[in-house]
């Protein structure tokens, strides 16, 4: 199940929910002042792991 990011349009705090992806704007309501007006946020990820690339493996 993919993880959202939401911001409510009316008290302005962002949130996270876990949610199927059928599901993703279905229903919602911010759990701060349990307004309707949510607007799903682009989300970044970050990735890490061994790999072939050598270096140090650490961004500069």
């Amino acid at each position: 199940m993919p993880l959202y990011e939401y911001r409510c349009g009316t008290c302005g705090k962002s949130f996270e929910q876990l949610r199927r992806m059928q599901d993703a704007d279905r229903d919602l309501e911010c759990p701060e002042c349990k307004s309707r007006e949510v607007e799903r946020q682009l989300s970044t990820f970050s990735s890490g792991g061994c790999g072939s690339g050598g270096g140090s493996g650490r961004f500069t």
